[in-house]
């Protein structure tokens, strides 16, 4: 009689070990998308937009498009670097602190602690300055896919009655991740959400042509077949 209570115990502590670890298992993958998370800022009207550098793998496997915005001096100091990224075909990156990606894909809107980057970020890019940064309006939120496409697929999202934003959905490699601002007619785009011509220069050549504007973000090489 003793041996078989102890094998009951044994039983029920070997099944509240395993649901711990479970749990513990659980635990972790909610907060699997805590990390340090880059963007690029763009320019589109008196809006400063925010997107996401994704990556193929967790915690990075979102495409995300915010307006952001701080105080009016540092507001104002971001649009000029814009501004002059632009003349100079140049980018602006930002690097948040270690947050959480849960308060974007779950359309938050965080203030975050956040060091502005003249260049990539993670390429040779010069820090600036540092402030914070209030995500302040959901534009786009996406999770990568992953199958094959059999063409290149665009997202549209309305910015204003007379400026949208084209967003490449990124597939399975090659693949690339683009932001395309366009003219839009009282609140509709009249051109063609979709981009066929074979590229005969450079992919940025091609998306002019097709959006009949230069791509204000275009990244190739985290979506490229290594």
């Amino acid at each position: 009689m003793k041996h078989i209570l102890l094998f009951f115990i044994l039983l029920s502590s070997a099944a509240l070990a395993n649901t711990h670890q479970h749990n513990t298992h659980n635990t972790d993958k909610t907060h699997s998308y805590v990390g340090f998370h880059g963007m690029a800022l763009i320019l589109a009207g008196d809006k400063v937009l925010a997107s996401h550098m994704p990556l193929y793998a967790p915690a990075h496997d979102y495409q995300i498009v915010y307006e952001v915005t701080t105080d009016d001096t540092y507001l104002k100091i971001i649009k000029n670097a814009l501004n002059e990224s632009q003349k100079k075909q140049t980018q602006i990156t930002i690097l948040p602190t270690k947050f959480d990606l849960n308060l974007l894909i779950n359309k938050l809107t965080p203030t975050l602690n956040t060091t502005v980057f003249n260049g990539h970020f993670e390429r040779g890019g010069t820090a600036l300055f540092s402030t914070k940064l209030t995500f302040k309006n959901p534009l786009y939120v996406k999770k990568l896919a992953i199958t094959q496409p059999q063409k290149e697929e665009f997202d549209l999202i309305k910015l204003s009655a007379r400026q949208g934003l084209v967003i490449h959905k990124i597939q399975s490699k090659p693949s690339y991740d683009s932001l395309s601002l366009v003219v839009l007619t009282n609140g509709k785009y009249n051109g063609q959400l979709k981009c066929d011509a074979p590229v005969t220069t450079t992919l940025a050549s091609k998306l002019k042509a097709c959006f009949k504007s230069a791509p204000s973000y275009l990244e190739t090489r985290d979506f490229a077949v290594n």
